[in-house]
């Protein structure tokens, strides 16, 4: 699990990796790093360890991506704060992650959208037993 006492810095390679263990990571400067160094418009089979992920940002996770022991950061006291729904077929201005891992990672400042089914099952995944919005 992240610790904030011992995250390093950014690395100054982020356009070329494909695995982060326990920094911060920008994730649009991540994003344009990307564009940038591989004419990729989308972050692709990356895998993030311990790190914090810093918004503004709003990422969309294909099927394949997985959070396992992450942190979404705060909600103000409801999880459904998190999530923007698509109202199209297709989401413009976000962020795709296709295959990505997370594991052990704290969310700040960065916003999860996907259909109403993606919301609604992360919402009912996220949410205490009783069913009700955290």
């Amino acid at each position: 699990m992240y610790d904030l006492k011992t995250v390093r810095p950014t690395p100054q390679d982020l356009g070329t990796r494909t695995e982060f263990v326990g920094v911060n990571v920008p994730i649009a400067r991540l994003l344009e790093r990307v564009i940038a160094e591989r004419q990729q418009g989308r972050l692709e089979g990356m895998t993030f360890t311990d790190c914090v992920i810093v918004g503004p940002g709003v990422v969309v996770p294909d099927q394949a991506t997985t959070l396992a022991n992450c942190n979404l950061g705060n909600v103000k006291g409801d999880i459904r704060n998190l999530f923007l729904r698509s109202t199209g077929p297709m989401i413009t201005g976000c962020i795709s992650l296709i295959g990505c891992r997370f594991e052990g990672c704290l969310f700040s400042g960065v916003g999860f959208a996907g259909n109403e089914h993606y919301v609604e099952a992360m919402i009912r995944e996220l949410s205490p037993r009783n069913g009700s919005p955290a």
